[in-house]
């Protein structure tokens, strides 16, 4: 009963929150009031679904600059926590699909988020070069590799074609790995169990054309996930 009242709260905020970003989105040439929105929006998240959230690495990016942040994806949830724990104006890559959505879908697209038609490459393609031309206006991206959320909690394969969003942005890469939120709200369930999560920061890297690179990240996450504790 309580997590359907979480979920209905945030169905709720999510509705206003949606709204508001349509109509003040022709005035938002930066991006700075979807960004601010979605902050909002992803602290009543976290708060309602009653997550703690631990964060390490913050204090090496700039909050100024634009990256390229690569994270592992196991929850619903690891948007509104990342948008927590990010200092950045960031934007997410979405399915083309939940465009269709009434109002959210709506506001996704105007808010400068990200969507990709996973079914058709050359789309993709179009759309991963879109985000990166993003990143010369002063708003970061995050990448979930992975192309979906892990069923188990372990880091799977990462997909190549989104090396072609950092080779088109330029921008430094940031890999992130968040630990704990497939606990709060599993794959395949909506019930929300209030608990701890984590984000681990690393230091920004160069991006090269290395096919090694995102390799290197992927082994970075899967050392450092099971010494990561909080």
């Amino acid at each position: 009963m309580i997590s359907i009242l979480r979920i209905c709260i945030i169905v709720f905020v999510a509705t206003v929150i949606a709204v508001t970003a349509i109509i003040l989105s022709p005035f938002d040439t930066k991006g700075k009031i979807a960004f601010f929105l979605s902050k909002v929006f992803s602290k009543i998240i976290v708060t309602v679904s009653g997550i703690k959230i631990f964060v390490e690495g913050k204090e090496l990016l700039n909050p100024e600059a634009e990256y390229i942040f690569i994270s592992n994806h196991i929850s619903y949830l690891d948007i509104p926590i990342l948008m927590q724990a990010i200092p950045n104006n960031i934007r997410f890559i979405y399915k083309k699909s939940m465009n269709k959505i009434p109002i959210f879908g709506w506001a996704m697209y105007l808010t400068k988020y990200i969507p990709i038609d996973r079914e058709n490459g050359r789309e993709a393609m179009k759309s991963l070069k879109k985000a990166a031309g993003l990143a010369d206006k002063g708003i970061s991206i995050v990448i979930f590799p992975e192309g979906t959320r892990s069923d188990d909690g372990n880091i799977m394969e990462f997909k190549r074609g989104f090396s072609v969003l950092a080779d088109e942005a330029k921008k430094e890469i940031v890999p992130v790995l968040i630990k704990g939120s497939n606990n709060i709200l599993g794959k395949d369930s909506f019930k929300i169990n209030p608990g701890k999560a984590g984000v681990k920061i690393f230091p920004p890297v160069e991006f090269t054309r290395d096919k090694k690179l995102f390799d290197g990240i992927r082994d970075l996450l899967i050392s450092e996930k099971e010494n990561f504790n909080f």
